[in-house]
C-alpha cells in the first residue's frame, strides 16, 4: 500500500513538473514574441524620426571649406574696405570739427578782453595754430607716436621715429606713385597720415586752450 502512494505521489509530482516546464516554456515564447514586436516597433519609430529629420531641415545641402571661403572671402574684403571708408571719413569729419574750437576760442578770447587786445589775441590763435602745426609735424607726433622700447630705435620712454613725417608714405622708384603706410588691425586698415591729421586738431586745439586770452 505504502508503494501505490508512493508511486501516486511521484507521478503526480512528474505531471506538475511537466505542466509547470510548458507553461514556463510557453511564458518564454510569449516574452520572445513582445521583445520581437518591440523590435520592430522600435526599427520603425527610427525609420520615422530619420524621415521626420530630414523633412524638418533648413538646409539639405552643404558646402565645402574651399567653397564657403571662396564666396565669403570677397564679401569680407568688400566690407572691410567699406568699414575703413567710414573710419576715414568719421575722422576727416571729426578733425575738422575739433579744428573749428580755433574759431570758436577766437571769439571767445576777443569777447573777454579789451577791445584794443582784441587784434593780439586773435594773432595769438592764429601763431598757435601755425606754430603747433609744425610743431606736431616736426616732432609731436614722433614723441607721442613714434617707436616705443620693444621695437627698433625705441627707448621706453618717448618716441623715436616718425620726425618731420618720415615713413608717412612710400615711394615707387619705378613708377613714382605714392602709397600711405597704413597700420591694419582686425582686417581694418588705418592710414598714419589721417592719424596724424585728427590728432593734429587736438594738439593745436590743446595749444589754444593752455594759452587762454
Amino acid at each position: 500500500m505504502a508503494k501505490l502512494g508512493c508511486a501516486l505521489a511521484l507521478a503526480s509530482l512528474i505531471i506538475s513538473n511537466a505542466e509547470t516546464e510548458a507553461d514556463l516554456l510557453k511564458e518564454v515564447n510569449a516574452l520572445q514574441e513582445a521583445l520581437a514586436d518591440q523590435k520592430k516597433m522600435l526599427e520603425t519609430n527610427t525609420l520615422n524620426m530619420d524621415t521626420f529629420d530630414k523633412s524638418r531641415r533648413l538646409q539639405t545641402t552643404f558646402v565645402t571649406n574651399a567653397t564657403f571661403h571662396g564666396e565669403i572671402d570677397p564679401l569680407l574684403a568688400s566690407y572691410n574696405g567699406f568699414s575703413g571708408a567710414l573710419d576715414s571719413a568719421w575722422l576727416c569729419l571729426c578733425g575738422a570739427l575739433v579744428m573749428f574750437m580755433h574759431a570758436g576760442f577766437a571769439m571767445l578770447e576777443t569777447g573777454s578782453c579789451r577791445a584794443k587786445n582784441a587784434s593780439n589775441v586773435l594773432m595769438k590763435n592764429l601763431v598757435n595754430v601755425c606754430v603747433g602745426t609744425l610743431g606736431w609735424w616736426a616732432f609731436g607726433w614722433a614723441f607721442a607716436y613714434g617707436a616705443e622700447a620693444n621695437v627698433t630705435g625705441g627707448n621706453g620712454f618717448i618716441g623715436a621715429s616718425g620726425f618731420f613725417g618720415w615713413d608717412f608714405y612710400t615711394r615707387d622708384g619705378s613708377t613714382g606713385a605714392i602709397t600711405p603706410v597704413a597700420s591694419c588691425e582686425n582686417g581694418s586698415c588705418q592710414s598714419t597720415m589721417l592719424s596724424w591729421f585728427f590728432q593734429w586738431a587736438f594738439c593745436t586745439a590743446g595749444a589754444t586752450i593752455v594759452s587762454g586770452g
